[in-house]
């Protein structure tokens, strides 16, 4: 019997073989001959390519750009599915290369003034290309001031350029929109005399040829003091009393007022341990995240009309008791959360890979998606200084909660759905040392820390700081209960992934690696302040206490021929 020769293989059997390779071993069958050289070109193999290896296991695909992948040629499909393997490679290694470095210098504050940086975001959506940096600066005798900057940093621009200035004082707080395809993009809280507090909600004109007039004012509104969180129309904020407030920011009214339980029943009484340090809204619930509890609270439905100015009275204001709540052992000192990225359902097979697409496939198909939620903690302590270990818990999702009006119990914290500790990971830090912590959607935590050399123990040094990162598992088995260890006890452990909805991220279904990566390190300076993370290019922001911002990239920058 004759061997069997490849190139004799129907066509239709050999895209199927080739749907069963590894992207590198299509690019070595590519250069055995001239037949299997055109059939490796072909548009088929690298659609599905981008699909199976890409798309599938969850990971970001830089350059993408909410492009559907209907209208791109095969030689685009096969570069966005090597850029995306390239950056998951670089990505997750422990000394990730950068492949872009820019510096921001904010204009702006006069010669003389002490600026710094006090917060940097990438704008969600829009290509990927917008990113919003907020400075103080002080100058003698004079109230201080603050500047928001918002930069496009496309590699079509060139260097970095600013394209839009807000200046302004008595800053509260800035929150960026995390719904790109709101008109609103930005809210700006501020606190005027008498402690009146208002916001302000701005969108942005890219192409303003006068950057001082391109944040356009869109609502104002009275407001409160902390703002935690923006979703669409939805804007969430708390008071000194602590009690959180959900508005709508279209309407310019408050929808619900989320109440907490008081100290001893006394009103007056503000316990600490109920202070709000972030909020996760959905559609008709919120979870928000205080100093030593998580509240879970049922949203009334909208008002079938919304106030006018025209309008006799507000609608009734809502008032909202808790439907569930969990107490931490311990007080915290930061915290970040961030629920994670849902997979594409089938409905979204031939869809963009885009962030806002994914996260409403359960929405499209009828029920509001209620994903795990990633939680990064620094305990508190007796002590001048937090803990010297990060804990990541996962709020897993009630599986047999749904949104039918018959339906019983919770979304989250269910019985047995207290949050599971998946990883400690030791962050050692200094007394006035600034340090700062994100996550991403897809699974990436970043932090900030005064470790300033490689290997041995982990221990901060007397200078210098490091950008640290680790790639959180999305699922696992079983979870050891909040009460198994200490804040300052370091360990391993596995949470509920919450379903095989969940965006597997970066490593697939793999185990993330023990040791944390390591993005940056400066062995003198103790200058980082502040950072930001975009996941699906690539990218991180790093502001500083003197006002200067540095970006790094680690996606490809030109063509990629091959995978190391």
């Amino acid at each position: 019997m004759d061997p069997l020769n490849l190139i004799t293989l129907p066509t239709d059997v050999l895209f199927l073989i080739f749907h069963h390779l590894r992207v590198n071993d299509v690019l070595v069958v590519r250069q055995t001959c001239r037949a299997l050289y055109g059939l490796t070109r072909d548009r088929s193999v690298w659609h599905d390519a981008l699909h199976t290896h890409i798309l599938a296991a969850g990971l970001p695909v830089p350059g993408l750009h909410e492009r559907p992948l209907t209208a791109l040629s095969a030689d685009e499909l096969e570069q966005l599915t090597l850029r995306a393997l390239a950056l998951r490679d670089n990505w997750t290694s422990a000394s990730p290369r950068t492949t872009r470095c820019a510096d921001l210098v904010p204009p702006g504050p006069p010669s003389g003034a002490r600026a710094r940086n006090l917060a940097v975001h990438y704008l969600p959506g829009r290509e990927g290309r917008y990113l919003l940096t907020i400075t103080f600066y002080d100058e003698p005798v004079a109230p201080r001031k603050y500047i928001l900057h918002c930069w496009d940093i496309g590699k079509d621009t060139g260097e970095p350029r600013v394209v839009a200035t807000l200046r302004c004082i008595n800053l509260s707080g800035a929150t960026v929109n995390t719904d790109p395809n709101h008109p609103g993009i930005l809210a700006v809280t501020r606190r005027g005399p008498s402690d009146i507090v208002t916001t302000r909600i701005f969108s942005i004109d890219f192409h303003a040829q006068d950057t001082s007039t391109a944040f356009i004012p869109l609502q104002e509104f009275p407001s409160f003091r902390f703002p935690l969180a923006l979703e669409g129309s939805v804007f969430a904020a708390s008071g000194p009393d602590n009690v959180v407030r959900v508005l709508d920011i279209e309407a310019g009214c408050v929808r619900a007022v989320l109440r907490v339980p008081h100290e001893h029943d006394d009103p007056t009484l503000r316990n600490e341990e109920q202070r709000c340090m972030g909020a996760v809204l959905f559609r008709r619930h919120v979870l928000t995240f205080c100093r030593q509890w998580i509240h879970l609270y049922a949203l009334p439905a909208p008002p079938a009309s919304l106030p006018t100015a025209l309008a006799d009275a507000p609608p009734p204001l809502a008032e909202c008791d808790p439907l569930a709540s969990h107490k931490w052992q311990w007080r915290i000192d930061s915290l970040v959360v961030a629920p994670r990225l849902l997979r594409p359902g089938p409905a979204h097979a031939c869809a963009t890979s885009c962030d806002d697409d994914e996260a409403r496939c359960g929405a499209e198909a009828g029920a509001e998606p209620f994903p795990p939620i990633d939680v990064l903690i620094r305990f508190d302590t007796w002590f001048p200084w937090p803990v010297n270990i990060l804990h990541h818990y996962v709020l897993a999702p009630n599986p047999a909660f749904t949104t039918a009006p018959a339906s019983s119990g919770t979304p989250y914290l269910h019985a047995g759905g207290a949050p599971a500790m998946a990883h400690s990971i030791p962050s050692p830090i200094r007394l006035f040392t600034p340090s700062d912590m994100v996550l991403g959607r897809r699974g990436t935590a970043l932090w900030l820390d005064a470790q300033a050399y490689e290997g041995g123990p982990a221990q901060a040094g007397d200078h210098g700081q490091r950008i640290a990162g680790r790639m959180l598992t999305a699922t696992s088995s079983s979870a050891p209960s909040l009460s198994a260890g200490a804040p300052g006890e370091s360990g391993e452990g596995e949470a509920e992934g919450g379903g095989d909805r969940v965006s597997a991220g970066w490593f697939g279904e793999e185990r993330a690696g023990a040791d944390a990566t390591v993005f940056h390190m400066q062995e003198e300076d103790d200058g980082w302040n502040r950072l930001a993370l975009d996941e699906e290019e690539g990218r991180i922001a790093v502001g500083t206490v003197y006002g200067r911002v540095h970006l790094f990239e680690y996606a490809p920058q030109g063509e990629v021929a091959s995978l190391a």
